[in-house]
């Protein structure tokens, strides 16, 4: 039930501004779910699809081609590719180094990708935990 004040002017408790705060926060909350939601439906929509893999044999001429874009020396040894839709975008030397990308595609974040990736196939990331030592108890 409102309450008056001396001239006769509804007064709002704070129950009420307390639930107008939420309100606003429950629609705000929806605006930015409704936001991402027609994002992801627009990056499925494109129908990009990635794939990391080792690179073989026959991606030399594709790796070639993806260093000269980059203007770049090929890396050397073994290779971590991002495909994009069936074409190598980017490449990282499994042994450190500088990627490989194609400049004309927005590739920063498969590169990092790559590089996550490739430190967790060779094991840089492992660091060994400090062996627990218990003091030995001697009973008498």
């Amino acid at each position: 039930m409102p309450q008056t004040d001396r001239k006769g002017n509804t007064m709002q408790s704070l129950d009420s501004f307390v639930a107008a705060a939420q309100t606003a926060d429950r629609h705000a909350a929806a605006r930015t779910a409704r936001k991402a939601r027609k994002a992801r439906k627009a990056a499925a929509a494109d129908g990009l699809r990635l794939v990391l893999r080792r690179s073989s044999a026959e991606d030399e001429e594709s790796l070639a081609r993806l260093a000269r874009l980059d203007s770049a020396p090929r890396p050397r040894g073994d290779m971590l590719v991002a495909e994009v839709d069936g074409v190598i975008a980017a490449a990282v030397p499994f042994t450190g180094g500088p990627a490989i990308a194609d400049p004309f595609r927005p590739t920063a974040d498969v590169v990092a990708i790559l590089q996550a990736r490739a430190e967790l196939l060779a094991g840089r990331t492992h660091t060994p935990r400090p062996r627990l030592r218990l003091p030995r108890v001697r009973v008498a």
